[in-house]
């Protein structure tokens, strides 16, 4: 009986959140982003992974609504893609329900927590969630735990109130998870293979600073 009631209590939850549309907040944090039609900025790439020694990396990165970011550099670097959907389309590629956690604090700011979970296979990540500061109307932090290279904790920082586009990002993963290829962090890296197979559990980070952004409306 226990059991019997503990289903019916699941499946009541998951009729009342497909039920509900997309929360109003996320729904404005997205109209917000959809009013830049495109942009360029120069980013700085830094690399924090144990056993990884890697210089600076600069790259031109360009954006136009609708379409993937894309990244210019006189050397290959490795740029998460995780934390530059600027314009949130990896979250609405595929129909997904929301489910608002109520206020919490952030950094020193009040924000919506909101879960946002697929509605279908097809997406690659199975679950995420937003910490919305809905007075500035844009994403302070996300947690994208994918569904085939773990999970992704990512802040964003902004230079003043009225930005829409972070100055920076910091992206944590767990190493082993994203199975990083070597070749990607340029000719100047230098990699101790060893230690990266022996300490398999170790976290990293890779933080991105924007500067001269050119945004198009």
């Amino acid at each position: 009986m226990r059991y019997f009631l503990l289903l019916i209590g699941t499946l009541g939850m998951a009729a009342a959140m497909q039920a509900q549309d997309i929360d109003p907040v996320l729904t404005q944090v997205k109209a917000r982003l959809d009013s830049i039609a495109g942009f360029e900025v120069t980013v700085q790439m830094e690399v924090d992974i144990r056993y990884v020694n890697m210089p600076v990396k600069t790259a031109e990165l360009s954006y136009q609504q609708g379409n993937s970011v894309r990244i210019r550099s006189e050397d290959f670097v490795m740029i998460p893609k995780r934390g530059l959907d600027f314009g949130l389309g990896e979250l609405y590629k595929y129909p997904f329900m929301t489910l608002n956690l109520g206020e919490v604090e952030f950094q020193g700011r009040p924000c919506e927590l909101v879960k946002v979970i697929p509605t279908t296979d097809a997406s690659d990540y199975s679950i995420a969630t937003l910490w919305i500061d809905s007075q500035r109307r844009r994403i302070a932090k996300s947690q994208i735990s994918t569904k085939k290279n773990g999970t992704f904790d990512i802040n964003y920082a902004y230079k003043a109130p009225k930005d829409v586009l972070p100055e920076g990002i910091t992206v944590n993963f767990q190493v082993a998870d994203i199975r990083i290829p070597l070749r990607f962090l340029g000719r100047e890296a230098q990699v101790d293979k060893g230690q990266l197979k022996a300490d398999p559990g170790q976290k990293g980070a890779i933080r991105l600073l924007f500067s001269e952004y050119r945004i198009s409306r």
